[in-house]
């Protein structure tokens, strides 16, 4: 019996044990955290940033009143019906028409059917159809006024370049907020490195004491280099705390840049940290090639087109009105008005002219100089672009000799500091000189790590100085 429920028992322990196991192990790998890369910071700006998102909404509406511009040339069924069922004259007429606007030169498409019966006095006579009724089909155009451009044509044109306008703001924003990322990026990045930097500067400190601690009881040391020592740790302690403090702050910076899932801030973790600071090269070529699509100006092309579409309604409104109409018309059946020609064509034209048009001559001189303005700035914004681009490759070319001149003052510094430790192992130096040897070669150490952020961070600037294509490589 024992050896029964020690058997049972073991066959029931060993799916749960497996289980907590695989349970343990998912547990263990979920804990290592991936190296968090910029590129992964600038999909989260992409897709969760409300800035971004509030941009490309801007988009959906400008293609809402797109449609709602194109409404004004959908077809249109116009039914009329009059009827007089009692009374001297007894009859029934009812007309119908379908009519079509068009966007090629003001011409709209009309075409219809109409049937009146009954009993109609001799000036309604035209009422009266065929037993069969009436069709009619025919067209109007504009002659001059209103041919080439018109008001329902110039805003159904006004609103889809308003959607490539749209576009552009938003990457234009989409730009801006990239930039803002790649700092607070990188001001995270070079916290992690400067907090390391503080830890290894204090374990020094902590490696030493354990020594100097023996060699003052040995009497080799005065009992002051405990002291001493002590109070350096504190002082490396207090700058550790800084580094803490300062990474904790960067890490919530970035954090409006890095979102879960359902768009949620996330905070990165130390250990999502890159370990290496890696260089990456660009293209100068085509990053000055690219400087001419920059979202600010094709924002200004497309305002122009804008403006432009409005100086030519302006220039359209001084026209007089000379429009055409042609359409033709058959009946069938019988019983209509006998002197009625059972098919018939008509054309007619018309003709208005406004005589002082201050208004369309007001709107011309307004467009033309807004054109003007829109012109002059959008030179000043290439301008101002193109300075800002050329700084940033100084910049590119000031920090690569800056990090050449820091790497050697390292080296040269990391010497100084090992002859002075060995010196004073020997009892040649002492810990005053000791602590300022560590201290210069910390400082250059960190001078170094800010050149080579710098770096990266001006480069990841440039590259997407005009565009925000390619994250996902990065």
């Amino acid at each position: 019996m024992i050896n029964y429920l020690i058997r049972n028992y073991r066959v029931f322990i060993s799916p749960i044990f497996l289980m907590l196991l695989v349970l343990s192990s998912s547990n263990s790998f979920s804990m290592v955290s991936q190296e968090l890369k910029l590129a992964d910071i600038l999909e989260k700006v992409d897709h969760f940033y409300p800035q971004v998102i509030i941009a490309y909404l801007e988009v959906s509406k400008a293609q809402g009143d797109y449609i709602s511009a194109l409404g004004k040339f959908d077809p249109s069924l116009n039914i009329n019906s009059r009827s007089q069922p009692f009374g001297g004259y007894v009859n029934t007429h009812i007309d119908n028409e379908l009519v079509v606007p068009t966007l090629k030169n003001g011409l709209k498409l009309f075409g219809g059917y109409r049937i009146g019966r009954g009993d109609w006095p001799i000036y309604y006579q035209n009422y009266l159809t065929n037993s069969g009724g009436e069709y009619r089909v025919g067209l109007s155009f504009p002659l001059l006024r209103n041919r080439a451009v018109d008001k329902e044509r110039t805003a159904l044109f006004t609103q889809a370049e308003t959607i490539h306008l749209n576009n552009q703001n938003a990457a234009s924003t989409k730009i801006k907020i990239y930039q803002e990322a790649i700092q607070a990026y990188w001001r995270w990045v070079e916290a992690g490195f400067q907090l390391n930097t503080f830890r290894h500067l204090l374990s020094l400190a902590k490696k030493r004491q354990k020594a100097i601690t023996r060699q003052a009881n040995q009497g080799e040391l005065a009992k002051l280099a405990i002291a001493e020592n002590l109070q350096m740790m504190i002082q490396r302690q207090q700058f550790v705390n800084q580094g803490e403090m300062m990474l904790e702050q960067a890490a919530i910076n970035l954090s409006i840049y890095y979102r879960d899932e359902k768009g949620r801030r996330l905070k990165p973790k130390t250990s999502q940290l890159p370990h290496l600071i890696t260089d990456k090269s660009i293209k100068t070529s085509t990053i000055f090639d690219r400087l001419k699509d920059h979202p600010e100006l094709r924002k200004m092309e497309s305002y122009y087109r804008i403006i432009k579409m409005k100086q030519n309604l302006a220039r359209n409104d001084l026209l007089p009105n000379l429009d055409a109409m042609a359409y033709t018309s058959k009946q069938y059946g019988s019983g209509g008005y006998p002197r009625l020609v059972p098919q018939a064509g008509l054309v007619g034209i018309s003709f208005k002219f406004p005589l002082c048009q201050r208004e369309a001559k007001g709107k011309l001189l307004s467009t033309t100089s807004e054109l003007q303005q829109i012109k002059t700035k959008r030179k000043f914004i290439y301008e101002k672009l193109s300075n800002q681009l050329a700084n940033l490759f100084i910049a590119i070319r000031m920090y690569t000799q800056q990090i050449n001149l820091l790497s050697h003052s390292l080296r040269l510094a990391r010497k100084v500091e090992h002859g002075e430790i060995k010196k004073f192992h020997e009892g040649d130096s002492n810990l005053f000189l000791v602590n300022q040897r560590e201290q210069t070669t910390t400082q250059v150490r960190l001078d170094l790590i800010n050149a080579k952020i710098s770096l990266q961070q001006v480069k990841d600037m440039v590259q997407f100085f005009s565009f925000t294509h390619g994250t996902k490589d990065r």
